[in-house]
């Protein structure tokens, strides 16, 4: 038996945690849903790495489109659904190969240009994969360095990263384990781009194929062959274009070609496309859920796409071919009960305690569980639109205002006396009814997103749970027991009991010094969102702040680096949150240096913010409260 087949199966479709058996979720870590052998590919490359193009299942690709529709093409040639997937040129190519070698988990990556081209000099990405799928424990320091070309990207708005081709299996796209910061014009280690747990370390090596080609490109097929183990993978179009909403537009096309060579034959189409703002509310929220949402695929689908793509078809009901996954707090049903006993940690990585939504890309399980969608009609299409001006959210004029309530909440207290329900001044940032019910309490990219999650601030919640509440993310200088006596006070809530900390200590300080993973970043975040920062105010916070200088988690580290720039009261020192640990904590006691130094006054002082009359910082009740910190593992999948 020669080297070549002595190859190890290598497994490349995983799971998101679990999958589904008859009913609910089967138990255990991430299953294996299914495996494809590595294969000896021909001798030799391919004529093209990259997928591809689609062109038998009713796919026309964007191009179609323009001529008749181009000012809905010309918004959505702007957005980052165009740009989310691109073949690696100079024109979509964001990093910067100058050469550099980055280093990830004791290995060496070398990212330069060549040729007219990208490229990395890398260990062999098949050698690492079946390393990482081995048993038994693999040196990878001894893994041969190769040189690939660097064949497409993934990402344009926060960060990039980039697939190259294996050389074992045909059409199988792998990543560089690097992700490029684009405003920080800086690369990093992937795995230190997402909030995941010292232990809970990424493969690596990834597959497209496997999983990012679901959502990040049009009408992905990985076309496994099950004989073969071979792949064909096709795509209706790299990126995220018309056809992902709208489905293929083949018939549409050819239609209305017939009709401007023939007119006579004008009428009503016999076939249109879906217009997903024309469908009820929830079909068409289904049509951005089927991205934007986390669910498993039906036993009988998951092979299924494997070897054709998805049978799901903009305008089809998503959850005949998917399952739906709900937390037990917002869906008591015994099956739910029992999917969550089955495998926790699939819901601890996207969901809070509460069963509020944690990790970003899950936007349609809390619109899905909120009562303006349940018993009204909010969808997406009421605040968002993918042919607005907006590319960064892709929100209408007033998406993101109060008119998007008072459409359905026309009731007087609600429009001309809110501050009778809000307790707040009408034009404040108190008053606006994102802050108080879509508090940003949802992780991904870097920062807190709001969550799409439509609920009341909740005393049950606050003293048993731990999400941080929408009050206190802009009164980060008060209390869990201010905001319990608040929420009494004006709208009758139960009080609950809270710790002695809770009773003494600003929300703000013990989210970010005594807090686990989730609660520190999103606090970080919020010490820098402006409405916290004028209701709060901002420099009692930076001796809590520079202790999330030297936090384990990086994006804990780069988040509140970007929070302390924001203070108009301290002049940050230069800082590299992927320093050694060493130099993270000399930036700690830096900043602690030259804030008691400043001799500016502080704008809050009392136990609470830990600030003396005198305008020192408490450092034993600081370092009380770091020593009980919540150091359980956190890991969000976003």
């Amino acid at each position: 038996m020669n080297a070549q087949s002595q190859f190890p199966m290598i497994v490349i479709w995983l799971w998101i945690h679990g999958a589904l058996a008859t009913s609910g979720l089967l138990a255990g870590d991430r299953l294996v849903d299914w495996i494809w052998p590595l294969v000896q590919p021909p001798s030799s490359l391919l004529a093209t790495n990259l997928p591809q193009a689609e062109r038998t299942l009713g796919y026309v690709g964007s191009a179609q489109c323009s001529s008749c529709h181009a000012e809905e093409h010309s918004a959505w040639h702007r957005s980052y659904h165009r740009t989310m997937t691109q073949p690696a040129m100079a024109e979509t190519v964001l990093g910067r190969f100058e050469g550099q070698t980055i280093e990830v988990g004791g290995l060496a990556y070398r990212v330069f240009r060549e040729e007219g081209g990208y490229w990395a000099e890398m260990p062999d990405p098949d050698l690492m994969m079946q390393a990482e799928s081995s048993k038994r424990p693999v040196d990878r320091r001894k893994i041969p360095r190769v040189r690939r070309p660097v064949v497409m990207t993934t990402g344009s708005h926060h960060y990039q990263t980039y697939w190259v081709a294996s050389q074992r299996v045909p059409g199988l796209l792998q990543t560089l384990p690097l992700v490029y910061l684009i405003s920080d014009q800086r690369w990093m280690p992937r795995d230190e781009a997402f909030l995941r747990g010292p232990e809970d370390r990424q493969r690596l090596i990834i597959q497209w194929n496997h999983q990012c080609i679901r959502c990040h490109s049009t009408a992905g097929n990985p076309g496994l062959d099950e004989s073969s183990g071979l792949l064909k993978t096709k795509v209706g179009e790299l990126g995220i274009s018309c056809e992902a909403c709208h489905g293929p537009g083949e018939r549409h096309v050819n239609e209305r070609r017939t009709l401007q060579t023939d007119p006579a034959q004008n009428g009503p189409p016999a076939y249109d496309l879906i217009n997903p703002s024309k469908l009820d509310h929830r079909r068409s929220s289904e049509v951005c859920g089927q991205c934007h949402g986390a669910y498993i695929l039906r036993p009988e689908q998951s092979m299924r796409f494997a070897t054709n793509g998805s049978a799901y078809r903009p305008g089809d009901r998503l959850f005949q071919t998917r399952y739906e996954v709900k937390h037990p707090r917002v869906d008591p049903r015994p099956e739910r009960v029992a999917d969550y006993r089955r495998n926790p940690e699939f819901f601890r990585e996207q969901w809070w305690d509460d069963g509020t939504i944690l990790a970003g890309g899950r936007e349609f399980n809390g619109l899905a569980a909120s009562k303006c969608f349940t018993r009204g009609t909010l969808g997406c299409t009421t605040c968002h639109t993918m042919h607005g001006t907006d590319p960064d959210d892709q929100l209408k004029p007033t998406g993101a205002t109060p008119q998007s309530c008072i459409t359905c909440h026309t009731e007087p207290r609600f429009t001309e006396r809110i501050s009778e329900h809000t307790h707040h001044l009408k034009e404040s940032e108190g008053s606006n009814c994102l802050n108080c019910h879509m508090p940003h309490t949802t992780y991904a990219l870097f920062k807190a997103i709001r969550s799409h999650q439509i609920e009341s601030p909740s005393n049950e919640r606050l003293s048993r749970y731990g999400t941080p509440n929408a009050c206190n993310l802009c009164h980060l200088d008060k209390t869990l027991a201010w905001t319990r006596d608040n929420l009494f006070v004006q709208y009758g809530q139960k009080r609950y009991p809270l710790t002695a900390e809770q009773e003494r200590t600003s929300a703000g300080a013990l989210w970010m010094l005594q807090g686990n993973a989730a609660q520190r970043v999103i606090a970080a975040w919020h010490s820098g969102w402006k409405p916290a920062l004028q209701t709060s105010g901002t420099n009692w916070m930076t001796p809590i702040q520079a202790q999330l200088l030297s936090d384990d988690y990086a994006v804990i580290r780069r988040v509140v680096s970007g929070a302390l720039s924001k203070s108009p009261d301290f002049d940050a020192p230069a800082y590299d949150f992927m320093a050694s640990t060493e130099r993270l904590r000399g930036t700690t006691q830096q900043v602690l240096q030259k804030w008691l130094e400043s001799g500016r006054p502080k704008q809050r002082t009392g136990p609470a913010v830990l600030i003396g009359p005198d305008g020192t910082w408490n450092k034993a009740e600081l370092e009380s409260l770091l020593g009980k910190r919540d150091q359980r593992s956190i890991t969000i999948q976003e």
